[in-house]
């Protein structure tokens, strides 16, 4: 008999020395893996930690978008889940958008033994809070066209009493690859001007607040940005919503006490593909504050190429 989600918590609460694995399509969740591995250190619930980024990106010059169609996405991604098990991770964060709407459908989520979260729930929660009490409130949900095609974020708000004219779903193709080669450079800012002035145009000019959802992991590293030309598109306060730092917490926030007086964290990346050195550079900057562990694992990252079929 499969374990029940409950009994896969409380087996990973008791153990004194875990692996939790942290994957996306990329680097965008890294910036997730930083804040763990902050909080790890200083809350001290484990004695040991071995903290995996896995970069589950299938091909060097073709990600999840690019592929034919969504069974390949699913089956790609479901070889990529099976091949994390060789880390044997007692826990596994999707931090992705894109890789979280594909993964209930993957063999793997069927049979899987060990606890599994995925990031779509923690953006879904954050808009629901923000736009249920009005209306005439409106959010934009930003993400790949993948995460936007399969309409995840809003069936999900429309089962919870959000009403359709409330929600914008806005893809922004090739942003999340642009932004990791320069997050602040003139290419990024471009296309985030275009796809806010496109989200812009089915935004009602008399509804009240403005919400963005940053459902890309990516889009967070960009946020001021994507704030500045959302509300110049739109004359309005525009309020950012980003799922990143609720799932950052959320393991240790389940956590009732301090157990040990200190955590080792072992910190890992492990990638497929070989990443431009200016992606590394970039991506590395940026967490470097958050957590100069990681961002030196970044920068001393393991390339495998067989690390999944």
């Amino acid at each position: 008999m499969p374990l029940s989600d409950s009994d896969k918590f409380n087996r990973f609460y008791e153990k004194n020395r875990v692996t939790i694995l942290i994957t996306d399509s990329g680097l965008g969740g890294i910036s997730i893996c930083a804040e763990m591995a902050d909080e790890l250190m200083r809350l001290h619930m484990f004695e040991n930690v071995s903290l995996i980024y896995f970069n589950a990106w299938p091909e060097q010059n073709r990600g999840y978008n690019r592929l034919s169609n969504t069974a390949e996405r699913i089956q790609v991604f479901d070889s990529a889940l099976k091949g994390m098990m060789k880390f044997k991770p007692d826990f596994i964060l999707i931090a992705c958008n894109t890789l979280s709407v594909l993964y209930p459908h993957t063999q793997f989520s069927q049979q899987v033994q060990i606890p599994v979260v995925d990031i779509v729930g923690f953006g879904v929660e954050m808009m629901i809070r923000a736009i249920k009490t009005s209306s005439q409130d409106r959010v934009v949900i930003l993400g790949t066209v993948t995460t936007i095609e399969s309409h995840v974020h809003q069936d999900i708000l429309i089962q919870n009493g959000i009403q359709t004219d409330q929600i914008v779903s806005q893809p922004c193709d090739q942003l999340a690859t642009e932004i990791e080669k320069d997050p602040a450079g003139q290419i990024v800012s471009d296309m985030i001007h275009t796809f806010m002035c496109q989200a812009g145009q089915n935004i009602d000019p008399a509804c009240g607040n403005v919400y963005a959802a940053l459902c890309c992991t990516h889009f967070a590293y960009c946020q001021g940005l994507i704030q500045a030309a959302l509300a110049d598109v739109t004359k309005k306060t525009v309020k950012i919503l980003i799922p990143n730092h609720q799932m950052a917490g959320y393991l240790l926030a389940n956590c009732q006490d301090t157990r040990f007086s200190r955590t080792a964290v072992d910190i890992q990346v492990v990638s497929k593909i070989i990443w431009e050195e200016r992606k590394i550079k970039s991506i590395s900057s940026l967490i470097q504050p958050v957590s100069p562990e990681t961002a030196n694992a970044l920068k001393n990252y393991k390339q495998v190429s067989n690390l999944f079929v």
